[in-house]
C-alpha cells in the first residue's frame, strides 16, 4: 500500500455550501466514502486517514492509503467528486521517511 494526498479545488458557484446539486453529491460522496469493505474491494483503498477543507479556500485534501492513484481516479469518478472538483492525486511519503532518505544521502 501507498499513501496518497488527493488534492482538489471547486469555484465558488460550484460550492456545496452554495450549490445545491454540490450539496447533494457531497452528502453522496461522504455515504459511499464510508463504505470501507466496498472502497477496498473495488478501489484499492485500505484505509482514508484524514480528510481535510478549507470551505473559504474552497479546497480539500484527502490522505488516503491505497493500491494505485490509477483506483483512486476511479474511485474519485465514481463516488461524484469530479462532477464539480477538480483533484491531483500525489504519492507522498511521511517526514521521517525524507529524513532518513536524506541523511542516508549524507553518509554516500
Amino acid at each position: 500500500m501507498a499513501l496518497f494526498g488527493i488534492f482538489g479545488t471547486h469555484t465558488v458557484d460550484l460550492c456545496p455550501l452554495n450549490n445545491k446539486t454540490s450539496a447533494k453529491t457531497m452528502v453522496q460522496m461522504a455515504e459511499m466514502s464510508a463504505d470501507t469493505t466496498n472502497n477496498r474491494s473495488k478501489y484499492g483503498i485500505n484505509k482514508i486517514i484524514g480528510r481535510y477543507h478549507s470551505a473559504l479556500e474552497h479546497t480539500f485534501i484527502w490522505i488516503v492509503e491505497a493500491e494505485s492513484a490509477h483506483q483512486l481516479e476511479k474511485f474519485l469518478i465514481d463516488i461524484g467528486s469530479a462532477t464539480f472538483n477538480s483533484s491531483k492525486i500525489v504519492p507522498l511519503i511521511n517526514f521521517e521517511e525524507v529524513v532518513r532518505k536524506g541523511t542516508d544521502a549524507l553518509q554516500k
